[in-house]
């Protein structure tokens, strides 16, 4: 029951699965990664092929219920939110690579999926980045709670 946990916690917040995993399972090192990389690819895929569909999905209805119209001039400017604008500085300067490396620090899984297939939906290669910054992230944050784990008092 407790790797099901882990997998499906990984699947949408990554980052904060590894005190679980660590603290209150009382996973070792190489489980955790194991575990928490398995949730964290099958969220990757499960959240981008969500993506898919629900794109897919908006597009039709936009097209049917609204038409193609143009903007009326009436018609109020964007809210740019503080996140929305580091979503987009993200994307601008540093591509996918940078949407991949701030998945799980910023981003969750189903946030980054949903940009990944928004953005770069037409490149296979959108899998591997974030498979790869997963896995790279998942080292760093397992060092870190084992870390916290061994040498502070946690009661």
């Amino acid at each position: 029951m407790k790797i099901l946990t882990v997998l499906f916690f990984s699947s949408f917040k990554f980052a904060m699965t590894f005190p679980l995993a660590i603290m209150v399972y009382k996973m070792g090192f190489w489980e955790t990664l194991l575990w928490i990389n398995i949730g964290g690819i099958l969220g990757i895929f499960f959240f981008t092929y969500l993506s898919k569909g629900l794109l897919i999905l908006w597009e039709g209805l936009k097209t049917k219920y609204f038409g193609k119209k143009k903007k009326k001039q009436s018609e109020p400017k964007k809210i740019f939110t503080r996140k929305n604008r580091l979503i987009i500085k993200i994307k601008n300067n540093y591509g996918m690579l940078g949407i991949a490396l701030s998945n799980p620090i910023l981003l969750s899984i189903p946030v980054g999926a949903f940009l990944a297939q928004r953005y770069y939906g037409n490149k296979p290669s959108r899998f591997l980045y974030m498979i790869t910054a997963n896995a790279v992230w998942s080292v760093f944050y397992g060092v870190f709670y084992m870390y916290v784990y061994q040498h502070l008092p946690v009661s």
